[in-house]
């Protein structure tokens, strides 16, 4: 649920307008996780008096809703306290979960009229029905990790397929998904086939394809990393991420800016090219 300005029709206390220019509503979420449960621990707060009176009398309440666009999670954990706790399980969410914060009508309010509205609204009351916002605070999300997640391995989060495209190149990279596709030429594909069948040539076949795959993805982060290109949906992206902190690396960092990018690659894949070596050594021995 993206929240962006609005009107509304009745006055709301927000971070973007000037409905109450003396009153603001701010709200903090503080996490931590187990492996199963997302545990969150809620702060509010507004210094519009008129509204915490609504709090008081159990008119209105502090909540916070919660989207998954991955998973289709919905839910509103709400509370008329200013302070409480709630847990949201793991199995539930998956990848950016995005956050908004609400004071929300409880019942139906007939002729709102607050003394912190602005002068505007001096001589007006206005209908409020169960469930209309009266406050809000600015949208956040954070961003949910599984515990065990087989696309924290950089080599799942390629798919390699057949380009059936009449001009097709020997190799093309699409990173606009959640997976990084490695489309394949048709003959190249059949290739690639026959050899995956051969475990002990799945490094070669890492080096000839997901390699330079990975230093494109590479070379791009490192040059539009400045230009608002905003990959924080993409799976692929958020794993990339995890497995450079692995090494003490973050992306717009010294160290990321001045190590090669194939250097970088062979690392996040776990060196390739030295296993590729000695599989085509044992295939020579093998030979003769």
């Amino acid at each position: 649920m993206q929240i962006s300005s609005r009107q509304y029709p009745h006055p709301v206390l927000s971070y973007y307008s000037d409905d109450f220019p003396n009153s603001d509503f701010q709200a903090s979420l503080k996490n931590s996780k187990t492996p199963n449960t997302y545990l969150f621990d809620a702060e509010c707060v507004t210094s519009s008096d008129g509204i915490h009176h609504l709090i008081e009398e159990r008119k209105a309440k502090y909540a916070f809703h919660f989207e998954c666009q991955t998973t289709r999670y919905r839910r509103i954990f709400s509370s008329f306290d200013s302070s409480f706790k709630f847990q949201l399980p793991a199995q539930d969410v998956e990848g950016r979960v995005q956050i908004c914060a609400f004071i929300l009508a409880v019942e139906d309010i007939e002729g709102y009229a607050l003394n912190e509205f602005h002068p505007d609204y001096d001589g007006f009351g206005f209908q409020i029905r169960k469930g209309d916002i009266l406050a809000l605070d600015m949208e956040r999300s954070f961003y949910a990790e599984k515990e065990i997640d087989p696309l924290r391995r950089i080599p799942s989060i390629f798919s390699i397929q057949p380009n059936r495209s009449e001009e097709a190149q020997a190799i093309e990279v699409d990173s606009s998904g959640n997976k990084i596709i490695i489309k394949l030429a048709p003959d190249n594909f059949e290739y690639y086939k026959t050899i995956s069948l051969n475990s002990s040539l799945q490094p070669l076949l890492s080096s000839l394809i997901v390699i330079p795959a990975l230093v494109s993805i590479l070379e791009m982060l490192k040059h539009e990393q400045n230009n608002e290109v905003d990959y924080e949906e993409c799976r692929w992206y958020q794993v990339i991420l995890m497995r450079l902190k692995d090494f003490g690396i973050e992306i717009g960092s010294q160290s990321f800016e001045q190590e090669s990018t194939i250097s970088i690659a062979q690392k996040l894949i776990g060196d390739p090219l030295t296993q590729s070596f000695a599989a085509l050594m044992n295939l020579e021995d093998e030979g003769e």
